[in-house]
């Protein structure tokens, strides 16, 4: 009985020893000291989707995918026949005016020295009538011949005028047909590499639909989006690795040169516009210090070293 009842104890011990919670202390969480954002490789600036400023069938095709060009270069010409056309109706019209005023102040040069010969004649008339030796019938004939040869004069002015104000209209007209025969060459309208060219020979350009996708000869950069629990910690010259997706190693090195200054809800990286995401995230740019080969569009991982 006496063993049971010291066994007994013993079990009431234990299970009391077992209750008893272990006091521990408390672990101070330190905040993070890096951020990792998903982006892309880009050209700083923006790759540039080049729009036909008019539609057409496309008649000439200059570049490939990968051509660097110039700004300037013809990259792909639109079929220019009506263009053609409507420059050469208008060239004619320009044509034919300039020689309608060419002749209309000829004619005039001419009446100007009928119109000084009358008036000599009329002032020799109005002497020989004070001295008796004309009529003032013949005086009046010519005075008459003098008044109608100044008023012909006067509207051939006005017509010089008129046509000279159509012959403007119409090199007017010339200056938008010649600029839209210009614009059937499409040109590139800075320097960078050609990353793709939409159309084919012979197919048909929308206007203001995009024709070519232009890189522009830009430093390349990393364009990546840090989630908004570390946005109040960025700033600007924090120093970044540069990983590819998937990669522990780092691929090149940077800093931030560039924050939004808004949180974003959508992803910019996302392959759909559909594909909203349920988050919010803050926008960098990074430069690359190093030349790593990384092509554009390339997914990266940027780790920022935070203040």
């Amino acid at each position: 009985m006496r063993k049971l009842i010291i066994g007994f104890f013993s079990i009431l011990l234990i299970v009391a020893c077992g209750n008893k919670k272990e006091e521990t202390a408390p672990v101070e969480v330190k905040p993070a000291n890096v951020a990792v954002g998903v982006g892309k490789i880009t050209p700083q600036g923006g790759v540039s989707n080049l729009a036909s400023p008019v539609a057409g069938i496309v008649s000439e095709i200059n570049v490939t995918t990968g051509t660097k060009v110039k700004s300037g270069d013809l990259l792909l010409s639109i079929d220019n026949t009506d263009a053609s056309l409507a420059l050469s109706e208008i060239n004619s019209r320009l044509s034919t005016q300039q020689k309608s005023i060419q002749s209309a102040k000829l004619m005039k040069e001419q009446g100007s020295t009928r119109m000084r010969d009358l008036e000599r004649k009329l002032n020799d008339a109005r002497e020989l009538l004070a001295a008796g030796a004309v009529t003032g019938e013949s005086v009046r004939n010519l005075q008459n011949d003098y008044d109608l040869e100044k008023q012909h004069q006067e509207k051939l002015q006005n017509d010089i005028a008129l046509q000279e104000s159509q012959l403007r209209e119409i090199a007017s007209q010339k200056s938008v047909r010649t600029e839209d025969l210009n614009r059937t060459s499409l040109r590139a309208p800075m320097d960078g590499i050609v990353l793709d060219v939409l159309p084919k020979k012979g197919e048909a350009v929308n206007r203001y639909e995009t024709y070519v996708v232009l890189a522009p000869d830009a430093p390349l950069i990393v364009q990546a989006e840090i989630d908004e629990m570390f946005s109040n910690r960025l700033a600007l010259g924090q120093l970044c690795e540069i990983h590819v997706a998937g990669s522990d190693q780092p691929v090149a090195q940077g800093k931030i040169i560039g924050i939004s200054p808004d949180l974003k809800k959508k992803s910019l990286f996302s392959d759909s516009g559909q594909d909203f995401q349920d988050r919010r995230v803050r926008e960098i740019e990074v430069s690359i210090n190093n030349d790593a080969n990384l092509l554009i569009d390339t997914k990266v991982e940027c780790v920022v070293q935070l203040n």
